[in-house]
This record gives C-alpha cells, structure tokens and sequence, in this order.
C-alpha cells in the first residue's frame, strides 16, 4: 500500500474515534472510510487493537512536533511549561482531538496489554518532560510534582474531550494557570 492508502487509514481510525467512538473502530469500518479494501487495511493493521496503537502513534508524532515547535530558547522556564501544559491539557481545538484519542486509547489500554505497555511507556516519557520543564523552572520540582501537574492536565483533557460547554477553552486555560501560580518561586 502507498503512504496515501496508510494515511487514510490512520485518519479514517481517527475520525471514526472522534465521531463514533472506540466500539466502531473495526478493520471493516476503517476500510469503508478509507475508501480501501479490508484485506489493505489487515495488510498493515491486523487487528483492532493495532489500528488503535497505529492511530495513537500518529498523534504522539504529532504531540512531538508540536512541543518541538511551542518550546523556544527565547522564552523563559514558565513560558514553554505553559505551551506544554495548553497541549497536554486540550486546551486547543487541535489537541482536544488529540485528547479524545488518547482517552480512547487509555481506555483500551484497561484491557490490551499491548495499548497499556505502550500507554505507560506514553505516561512515563510525559511525566519525565514535565519534570524537566519544571525544574527548569523551579529546581526544587520533582517527579511528584509532574505526576499532579499530570493528573491535573489528564483530568481538564478528559474535560475538553468530554463536555465542552462546562469545559472551556478558557476555563482550561485559568485552571492551568492557577496551578501553576500556586507553584510560583517567591519574590525576593
């Protein structure tokens, strides 16, 4: 299959998780929405649980390249902690829809063994980058600190995804950055 025919497989897998929900991701359904055969799509993906991890795969490469781009030498300790913190937490539509496939996948990953091996190592290289972010910032922050700030982002995430008239962009945003004002170094 080209690179067209694989990019249409992970977009019709992410679409039909945005619109339809995790029930509906079946080779069959992702093969009528990419517009391919059922025997393309088992060809790459043989399973249901493989479309999952391929489409979560899809949006870590693209999570990265988003960090990569908000995190900038020019800005300070708090800042680039902020532009991570406004994609961990969904806060854009962009990373909403990251969020709705990463809720699907962190349900699936209850009960595949495969999706929660690669959901922790997900989690685990998530709360690293937090941590380094913010000890940056405050060198006294450890990993505790990242696993709350982590919680907490989790939760407006699943917020976003879930119920976006009780969770908006704005209130996302205010709850992030009253978080972060409680972690706030003191004046001197």
């Amino acid at each position: 299959m080209t690179s067209a025919g694989a990019q249409r497989i992970l977009t019709a897998v992410q679409d039909i998780l945005i619109e339809r929900g995790i029930e509906d991701v079946t080779i069959r359904n992702v093969a009528a929405a990419a517009g391919l055969s059922i025997g393309a799509v088992q060809h790459h993906h043989r399973t249901k649980d493989d479309l999952i991890m391929a489409a979560m795969d899809e949006v870590s490469r693209n999570f990265i390249e988003r960090v990569s781009a908000v995190l900038t030498p020019e800005a300070s300790a708090r800042q680039n902690l902020d532009a991570v913190c406004r994609i961990l937490g969904g806060v854009d539509d962009e990373s909403r829809t990251a969020s709705v496939i990463w809720l699907a996948y962190a349900s699936k990953a209850t009960t595949s063994s495969a999706v929660a091996d690669a959901h922790q190592s997900s989690w685990r290289l998530m709360e690293a980058g937090l941590t380094t972010l913010l000890q940056r910032w405050k060198p006294s922050l450890g990993d505790d600190d990242a696993a709350m700030l982590m919680a907490l982002l989790d939760g407006i995430a699943v917020a976003r995804a879930t119920e976006t008239d009780r969770m908006t962009p704005i209130r996302a945003q205010q709850l992030i950055d009253r978080y972060l004002d409680r972690l706030e170094p003191p004046s001197r």
